[in-house]
């Protein structure tokens, strides 16, 4: 069944045209020149002076106006408590009033249809109803006013039955465009939860390769050092077991400075901004490497996280390069936007011996192909005995997805 629109939100609107409604039969009332001759009660023998019917105006239009105001009220303790008041308020006023009075007519009788139409989920049959009723209000008006006035009359309900579909087609019209952006919600729901479970996936296949990588190899190539160490322990090479058992302790060591590089990578994912991810890899490089890195980050476009994660990962990749290729002990990330470009340097001050592309966890190619995910491209310049650069130049289009 379609979602209806809150009472609330109608509340104002027909309160509004009730208002409206009342001051132009209060209009009527006042310039009228035979208001008093008039039909009233249901008898040509009465007559009803203008005061009284300003008084019946008025009081009528403060019921209809309460009974609106506490509709969200009414509404829980049954829809009839809300339409049968103002049923009643529209055939009061019609009858007590003069031949020249149905103006309050016209103005229950849209509210009432609008009302059906937000609030039965099938308001053909009530629809039918309210319109049987005009139908016989319009009757027994004929029937004490006559044909031509009736005539006049049934036009301004014709008038009012139009008003009263238009707005069905357009709040029909609103409800499958509500329906329809519901069901894009629910598609685009299932869409980001299965994006969601690829992206969980692949995050822990990347984990995987990167503890084997780091941790699963260098414990296997520790524990072979071990055992040959064990073997000339046993054969009575003790300078030798010596040799293998530095050795083992050196994998060691890289191990584990690999593995915290892998946890502070991850730790870095959870971080909202580019510079607080590269300042968790320069603590961590810090720790492990005794290497200062250096972060001046001038404006970082707002990228998604996993387009930090991306560039954060090739930082990661060229500063290792500087460990492993340089003797250096300082780099500097530099980050900066121009229009629609943002550049990204890693400086070193190193030898400048340039990386070749190779395979591997923090080769060069794996960059490269980073770069190239995030639509930009790396360059490397390097002059001898003065250091190498590193640039990645990119978009600054936010990306979701790579």
């Amino acid at each position: 069944m379609n979602k209806k629109t809150p009472y609330h939100v109608l509340r104002l609107p027909l309160m509004l045209f009730m208002l409206i409604i009342g001051f132009a039969a209060l209009y009527v009332a006042r310039t009228s020149t035979d208001i008093t001759l008039s039909s009233g009660w249901l008898t040509h023998y009465v007559d009803i002076p203008v005061g009284w019917q300003e008084q019946i105006i008025v009081g009528g239009l403060l019921a209809e106006e309460v009974l609106l105001w506490f509709g969200d009220w009414l509404i829980p303790r049954g829809r009839l408590w809300l339409l049968l008041p103002q049923l009643g308020f529209a055939v009061s006023t019609t009858l007590a009033l003069t031949n020249q009075m149905p103006v309050m007519f016209f103005g229950v009788i849209p509210i009432m249809a609008i009302e059906m139409i937000n609030l039965y989920s099938r308001p053909k049959q009530p629809l039918s109803w309210l319109a049987g009723v005009s139908l016989l209000i319009w009757f027994t008006y004929v029937a004490f006013n006559g044909w031509l006035q009736g005539a006049a009359v049934l036009v301004g309900l014709i008038f009012m039955v139009l008003i009263v579909m238009a707005y069905w087609r357009f709040f029909q019209e609103q409800q499958a465009a509500r329906q329809r952006a519901e069901d894009l919600v629910s598609e685009l729901k299932i869409a980001y939860s299965q994006v969601e479970e690829s992206t969980v996936r692949t995050e822990r296949q990347r984990v995987a390769r990167e503890l084997h990588d780091t941790l699963t190899q260098g414990l296997a190539g520790t524990v072979m050092q071990l055992e040959a160490a064990q073997a000339f322990l046993q054969s009575g090479k003790n300078d030798r077991a010596l040799e293998v058992i530095q050795g083992a302790t050196g994998i060691a060591r890289d191990t584990l400075r690999d593995t915290r590089l892998t946890l502070t990578d991850l730790r870095a994912t959870s971080e909202q901004s580019l510079t607080a991810r590269l300042e968790l890899l320069a603590e961590a490089f810090m720790k492990n490497y005794q290497l200062e890195v250096s972060i001046k980050m001038n404006y970082v476009p707002d990228y998604s996280g996993v387009q930090l994660t991306e560039i954060n990962r090739i930082v990661s990749e060229a500063v290792i390069n500087v460990v492993k290729h340089t003797d250096t002990k300082q780099a500097i990330v530099r980050g900066e936007s121009y229009e629609d470009v943002f550049r990204l340097q890693v400086i070193d001050f190193g030898e400048g011996t340039v990386v070749k592309k190779k395979s591997g966890h923090f080769g060069m190619q794996g960059m490269h192909e980073r770069a190239a995910a995030l639509d930009g491209a790396l360059t490397v310049v390097s002059t001898p005995n003065e250091g190498t650069t590193v640039t990645l130049t990119m978009p600054v289009t936010k990306k979701e997805q790579l």
